[in-house]
């Protein structure tokens, strides 16, 4: 073995290993991302918990089960609230407005509550001792890290959106370039001949269409894969179709055999 093919072994080797560490820092990395905004959660509900016990003297698991549901409350409020913008921002102008503004009240509302609650026993502390006022930062941080979830949340449904409309107009290159290999050339007329069949603008137009609609089915398959208990909404605003068209797309992919439905949501097969 010459010394120039045992380097270009060492070499392939190397940039194996170092896609293989690349791989595994970036799962490890989306793991830590995704688990930092709900582990945030944790002091903001050791601290209501304790004021749940002092103020309405619950037990100490009553208490827990108390400041863990006023948690979720503020994740499914924030998300409201999140979603109500992205609608009125991104809806025709024949669909309904969501109630923005009724949500972020709500929001706004958990947010105060859980800074009392929190409060109730820190801000006498705090009066004598200021050091005290630090753990009010708990309820802040749930803050950030709440509104933090739902905006990834939005990006994924973003990302997914970007991605299928790539595939759309991937599959439209994809369809032209079809056409080239089998000599299909339109005519000044406006039909199309290909060794003497004819086709018209409409057929083309027609091929398009399909092409397009395929991209949206595998890009719908590939939400689901990732979102199975995603409702009709969600998965239109992510695919870029109206709610009725994905009952229709839902359809035709169980028909199909591409989706069923189970127990919690969709399953693609």
């Amino acid at each position: 073995m010459g010394i120039s093919e045992l380097t270009g072994r060492v070499t392939g080797s190397v940039r194996i290993v170092d896609k293989l560490a690349g791989g595994f820092e970036a799962l490890a990395l989306a793991l830590t991302t995704r688990a930092a905004s709900w582990v945030a959660s944790i002091p903001t509900i050791t601290l209501t918990s304790r004021s749940c016990e002092v103020i309405f003297d619950l037990s100490q698991s009553a208490a827990l089960a108390t400041a863990i549901s006023l948690e979720l409350v503020g994740q499914a409020v924030t998300n409201a609230w999140l979603k109500a913008k992205e609608w009125n921002r991104s809806k025709r102008k024949a669909d309904p407005p969501a109630n923005e503004w009724l949500t972020l009240a709500m929001t706004i509302a958990y947010f105060a509550t859980d800074f009392i609650l929190v409060g109730v026993l820190i801000v006498p502390k705090a009066l004598v001792d200021p050091i005290y006022w630090a753990a009010m930062l708990f309820p802040l941080a749930q803050v950030i890290s709440t509104v933090v979830t739902g905006e990834r949340a939005a990006q994924f449904k973003r990302e997914a959106n970007v991605e299928a409309v790539k595939r759309e107009r991937k599959a439209e290159r994809r369809a032209k370039r079809q056409a080239r290999r089998q000599g299909v050339v339109v005519q000044p007329s406006g039909n199309v001949s290909d060794n003497g069949k004819s086709y018209t603008n409409l057929d083309i137009l027609q091929a398009g269409r399909r092409a397009k609609r395929n991209a949206r089915l595998d890009a719908l398959l590939t939400f689901y894969a990732d979102n199975p208990d995603a409702g009709p909404s969600d998965a239109g605003r992510a695919v870029g179709v109206s709610r009725q068209t994905i009952y229709t797309y839902n359809a035709e992919l169980e028909t199909a055999g591409r989706l069923r439905r189970n127990g919690s949501g969709w399953e693609v097969l």
